[in-house]
């Protein structure tokens, strides 16, 4: 028979399962004013632009034994790249590699678009 402390706990660890869950697939990068102006490119796209910098983005890739979603990460990482280009007066990001440990770079242009 179950006692009804048995029956609260089970209730919290699924609680918190599904939590973590919905967690994994959040967001939680602020754009800056601008960010959604910045765009991303492939590096042929950008030939004719002025090259102002680099960046190394990272976000969290596990939340407790949980793996993030590879399409949220990616959604961060890219944003905080585009955070970063208005800082530095860029207008255009470049991925330089695949999503590696919630970790991305980018270069960083400007393409006066």
């Amino acid at each position: 028979m179950f006692s009804i402390a048995k029956i609260q706990s089970a209730a919290l660890l699924m609680l918190a399962t599904v939590a973590l869950l919905s967690l994994s697939a959040c967001s939680w990068v602020t754009p800056l004013p601008g960010a959604f102006k910045v765009a991303l490119f492939d590096a042929n796209q950008v030939t004719e632009c002025k090259k102002m910098g680099t960046t190394h983005t990272s976000v969290l890739d596990r939340i407790g034994f949980y793996e993030r979603d590879t399409e949220a990460m990616t959604e961060d990482l890219v944003m905080l790249a585009k955070n970063e280009a208005v800082r530095m007066r860029g207008d255009t990001i470049v991925a330089l590699g695949p999503v590696q440990n919630g970790q991305m770079d980018f270069a960083i242009y400007r393409c006066l678009r």
